[in-house]
């Protein structure tokens, strides 16, 4: 799957970025669990990642802070 700007409603406190629901692809998918999370650095700036699940599927999600936009990374399903 190919990076794909989303919609995120997030909290932003406390010096954490959480996020609660995207839309994508007309769905509304709201974060279940937040199963860890991560920062990266490259030439475009600040990146934290976040690995969330919902219903049956784990997502990447990725916030950019140098142009606060989100994206959708990857999608795979939980069920082994």
């Amino acid at each position: 799957m190919s990076k794909e700007q989303v919609f995120v409603l997030a909290y932003f406190g406390k010096g954490k970025i959480v996020p609660r629901i995207f839309f994508w692809k007309g769905k509304v998918i709201k974060v279940e669990k937040l199963t860890y999370s991560w920062k990266t650095v490259d030439e475009g700036g600040m990146k934290i990642h976040f690995s969330i699940i919902s219903g049956s599927f784990y997502y990447h999600l990725l916030y950019s802070l140098s142009t606060s936009r989100w994206y959708l990374i990857d999608v795979e399903s939980a069920i082994v």
